[in-house]
């Protein structure tokens, strides 16, 4: 959409199986503050924007989701926030990933976007549905949303017990590979969506696995926990940054 950027960073490292190599903006799972702070530098250069206007949480699986309504942002008030909405020009919302399902939304007509992370507990606590609601408290319409999700674990990697398939639609559960059930949260996310209004051919699914492909994206399943992040992205170009482009 114009005046609309989002991505998702890849990790462009030397050696896949060293838990926190290659690009890592994430400030609270192990990785060295310098670098971290050096990739964060690169990620506001790339927007042409300033450090401060990357709003940051700090991420805990949790279903809560904050309205960014002015910079700069409160450290403090990040905390245990795993969604962002805003309609502000100029600032980048990033959330980050390895393995759970980055979603970003925007709508195509009043500029609102959002920036979601949605792990499996995120996904039963409907965390894309409350990012949907806020969206919509700040003006935004369900029928003019675009929505994306970024790499993350597939159904076939995403193995896991039984009581957590159980927080699940038999329809997203998958016996097929196994004792053990595996989960399609994106699929489950994709549902979610529509059921709020998104239109069917305004939703796309992850452009790859997070797990298949940890040389490219961090996963926390080939790599542990205390390993770097995959960021994703969504940015709203001020209007003069949209009419110099």
């Amino acid at each position: 959409m114009p005046g609309i950027r989002a991505f998702s960073t890849l990790r462009d490292c030397t050696d896949a199986a060293s838990p926190y190599d290659g690009f890592n903006t994430c400030h609270y799972t192990g990785a060295p503050a310098h670098s971290v702070e050096e990739c964060r530098g690169r990620l506001a250069a790339q927007l042409d924007i300033g450090i401060s206007q990357l709003v940051i949480p700090r991420q805990t699986h949790s279903a809560s989701v904050k309205l960014i309504d002015s910079l700069p942002v409160d450290p403090a008030e990040l905390e245990g926030v795993d969604g962002l909405v805003t309609s502000l020009s100029g600032v980048a919302l990033v959330i980050h990933t390895a393995d759970c399902v980055p979603v970003v939304m925007a709508d195509r007509r009043k500029g609102i976007i959002a920036a979601v992370h949605s792990g499996w507990r995120g996904t039963v606590a409907d965390i894309t549905g409350r990012a949907l609601r806020l969206m919509e408290c700040a003006g935004a319409d369900c029928t003019d949303i675009v929505a994306a999700m970024g790499p993350c674990i597939c159904r076939e990697c995403f193995e896991t017990g039984p009581e957590v398939a159980s927080q699940f639609g038999r329809q997203f559960v998958d016996y097929s590979y196994g004792e053990k059930p595996h989960i399609d949260l994106p699929e489950v996310i994709r549902h979610t969506l529509i059921a709020a209004g998104v239109a069917p051919g305004n939703i796309s699914m992850p452009p790859a696995c997070s797990r298949c492909s940890h040389d490219r994206f961090f996963s926390a399943r080939r790599l542990g926990i205390n390993s770097g992040r995959t960021a994703t992205v969504i940015f709203r170009e001020s209007p003069c940054a949209e009419m110099h482009r």
